[in-house]
């Protein structure tokens, strides 16, 4: 979590959108079945006619639930199907009275059916493929075929080693305590990178985007980063952090953003909570650092901030930006920028990790 890190300055740009689940198909029937999801019904109440069934086309964030309110009119109008799938979803029944009402947030799926009366019940929901809960914490990840060859880096010296990636505008850094062992493979294709580590202390393996500590992150773009990575042989214990992390200068500032931890979750002064739509909730949070080693070469006294998602992930889009405003929304403000790189941390454990998406974009 803190260490004497080195690094040579290097800033690039890569672009890459990573997906994180499939589109949501669409759907019809004549019934009132399925799960959750669905629209607000939009039609207005039963005036006659009988339940011919009704047409969904699939389920977003909101869900048709009930039907009918009356207790001689409009019985309840079917929920749509199971999230990410078509399915049918059911009418109003006969009557006079009971107008369909909407239902409670879905997961996704599909919608609950129009129900047809003498004027109407209510509309279907439409399709979507994003996740109800702005988590996104269970939609699948996709699956990236392993990458091969690379630069591999084994057993980084206390004084840490970086370099640059080709031509790619990425750089890596690579950093331990001396303890354990470790390695790290860097592809060379946007900051993806694979590591491995055994029984380490502290011990750091990065890629991304260095700086000259000239600017701040408002005069340097708007960051972002899109990653998806598998992980095997993670020991139980010990700490760690995969996600986001970095330095600023005047002031002295170490950063982290959280997606995911090795061992237990980070637990510091909790000052904040926020949510980006989409991506998750974070809770942000200060450590402070007494005398430790930074990124200057003397030991001195920092804030680290962090954000730390409430629920870990392993693919995603991040908003670093969006991030970087919170903390200052907060009082937390970053100096000027040293580097934004995809991290993996390990302490007192051991584990392997494979980033096949990883990237970090800088857009003016």
């Amino acid at each position: 979590m803190r260490g004497a890190l080195r690094h040579r300055l290097v800033l690039g740009i890569a672009l890459g959108v990573l997906g994180c689940g499939p589109n949501s198909p669409t759907g019809t029937g004549t019934g009132g079945s399925g799960a959750t999801g669905g629209q607000i019904g939009t039609g207005g109440s039963n005036t006659g006619g009988s339940n011919t069934g009704g047409s969904g086309t699939g389920g977003s964030h909101t869900g048709g639930s009930t039907g009918g309110n009356s207790a001689t009119g409009g019985g309840s109008g079917g929920a749509g199907g199971a999230k990410a799938m078509g399915g049918s979803g059911g009418g109003g029944s006969p009557g006079t009275g009971g107008t369909p009402t909407g239902g409670v947030k879905g997961t996704g799926g599909a919608a609950g059916g129009a129900g047809h009366g003498a004027t109407g019940g209510g509309s279907g929901g439409s399709t979507s493929n994003m996740d109800a809960s702005v988590d996104g914490a269970d939609m699948p990840c996709p699956t990236v075929p392993p990458r091969t060859g690379g630069m591999q880096i084994c057993n980084a010296p206390t004084a840490g080693e970086s370099g640059n990636i080709g031509s790619t505008g990425y750089s890596y850094n690579f950093w331990s305590d001396g303890k354990g062992s470790g390695c790290m493979t860097v592809y060379g294709t946007d900051a993806a990178f694979k590591a491995n580590w055994m029984n380490v202390s502290d011990w750091i393996a990065r890629v991304g985007l260095a700086f000259d500590k000239s600017k701040t992150y408002t005069q340097i773009g708007t960051f972002s980063s899109d990653f998806a990575y598998t992980m095997t042989g993670i020991t139980t214990g010990g700490f760690g952090n995969i996600g986001i992390y970095g330095w600023s200068v005047s002031p002295l500032h170490e950063y982290y953003i959280a997606e995911n931890w090795l061992g237990k979750k980070p637990n510091f002064t909790k000052v904040g909570t926020f949510t980006i739509d989409g991506e998750g909730t974070y809770d942000v949070m200060t450590n402070q650092q007494k005398n430790a080693a930074n990124i200057t070469g003397t030991n001195q006294d920092f804030v680290q901030f962090w954000s730390v998602r409430t629920s870990p992930r392993q693919c995603g889009h991040i908003s670093i930006s969006k991030h970087f405003d919170e903390w200052a929304s907060l009082g937390l403000t970053l100096g000027n920028l040293e580097e934004t790189r995809i991290l993996v941390e390990g302490q007192n454990n051991s584990g392997t990790i494979d980033f096949t998406t990883a990237t970090v974009v800088v857009t003016k």
